[in-house]
């Protein structure tokens, strides 16, 4: 008798993390029955709510930025601090056994389990003012944040003005063009529709990010041996297969952005080491919080 798997999301048809999803389900179909629940933001659920709700047993799988685990997990900041990894495979050589074991033992004591590492994509900004030529350029603007209190002073500390919106509200006040920027990965300046409001794209890569991919603990032993093997295995070919599309969906999305004849530019070396500089205490009052945390960063 085939199991049966709610998953939940909170992006379109369009995301990656959809097609991530579908392809889970297919490579699942075997030994589970699967309901898709796309994005819980349709239906006025905040993108946040996925983790109680995975928590709690109401839905069973789910994938969510890792910002949104701050309050049941501090440590999990060390995926949002700025400038971090110089490029994809040093980011992602840094989450192999030793930092995955290690969140997934605390995500336990919450009541879920680590099944990847999604990429959400390398962070950039968007302005309907202006380009982000140096730190002044930021001075003023009120820029869209996630709720994180680590993105809120990063973006604070860079001169902005920080409004901090789940995703749920960030979409909407893009239709009401209430903010003047946003810090996104460039697929969701696409697929949430930001470029017809914000037409100034800097790429300022200040942020590699990532999402959990969670499973509700209990869910997940109570399955059989076999189907847990089979879980794990078809999570682990999903991350990678998420991965591929993320690589490759950087140059599409920066191709369709210039076909739209949006303003689209590199902040140049001098501004990359004013950002750089801006925010390195970031850094220092982490990892002087978690010490510990040293040991599963190899850059």
């Amino acid at each position: 008798m085939k199991e049966n798997l709610i998953i939940a999301g909170y992006q379109g048809s369009g995301s990656i993390h959809t097609k991530s999803v579908e392809y889970f389900i297919d490579e699942l179909s075997s030994e589970f029955i699967t309901d898709f629940i796309m994005d819980i933001t349709n239906d006025g659920d905040k993108a946040s709510s996925l983790i109680e709700k995975t928590q709690l047993g109401e839905i069973h799988a789910s994938y969510l930025l890792s910002s949104y685990f701050e309050k049941i997990l501090p440590e999990i900041q060390i995926l949002d601090l700025p400038y971090l990894f110089n490029n994809r495979n040093e980011a992602y050589n840094s989450l192999k056994s030793d930092l995955f074991n290690y969140i997934d033992n605390k995500l336990k004591i919450k009541n879920l389990k680590l099944l990847g590492f999604w990429d959400n994509g390398i962070r950039h900004i968007s302005s309907k003012i202006k380009l982000i030529k140096n730190l002044s350029d930021c001075k003023g603007q009120v820029i869209r944040t996630t709720p994180s209190p680590l993105h809120i002073e990063i973006f604070r500390k860079l001169g902005f003005i920080p409004k901090p919106l789940d995703v749920r509200d960030f979409k909407l006040a893009v239709e009401k063009n209430d903010i003047d920027a946003q810090e996104n990965p460039l697929t969701n300046y696409w697929n949430f529709g930001v470029y017809k409001k914000q037409e100034f794209v800097s790429l300022t890569s200040h942020i590699f990010g990532f999402c959990l991919f969670v499973i509700n603990d209990d869910y997940f032993n109570k399955l059989s041996d076999l189907n847990k093997k089979f879980l794990i295995k078809k999570s682990k070919e999903t991350t990678k297969f998420q991965r591929r599309l993320a690589i490759s969906e950087d140059d599409i999305l920066i191709k369709k952005i210039k076909s739209k004849n949006l303003k689209i530019e590199n902040i140049d070396k001098d501004c990359l080491e004013d950002f750089k500089k801006a925010t390195n205490n970031f850094h220092e009052n982490y990892f002087q919080t978690y010490p510990h945390m040293k040991e599963y960063i190899k850059i």
